[in-house]
């Protein structure tokens, strides 16, 4: 038995009730990866607040060492979830995709 899948529009999307994510097609060895949307944009809130925060730390340079660290891990996992996991090219399509949570 084939379990079919409510299609939810961007207009009913309720992040209480359902969750989005990026669907991702390698052009290269068409590989098929998810990521999710809210923990991509998290990661780019923290790597813009880390950017922010760097005048902050001009005082504290052990402070700036971690806020560069930081930064880094983070651009580094952002990057890591936009390549293809097979063959590590940034060639691809991409869709958005909403279901219900579980």
């Amino acid at each position: 038995m084939v379990n079919k899948v409510k299609k939810i529009s961007e207009d009913e999307f309720d992040s209480k009730k359902h969750v989005k994510e990026y669907k991702r097609k390698c052009n290269e060895c068409k590989k098929v990866w998810h990521s999710l949307v809210s923990r991509e944009k998290e990661m780019k809130k923290n790597i813009e607040m880390n950017d922010c925060s760097q005048g902050a730390f001009c005082c504290n340079p052990s402070a700036q060492l971690q806020a560069n660290r930081n930064r880094e891990s983070g651009t580094n996992e952002l990057d890591r979830l936009k390549k293809c996991p097979n063959c590590g090219s940034k060639n691809y399509t991409e869709d958005v995709i909403i279901y219900e949570k579980k």
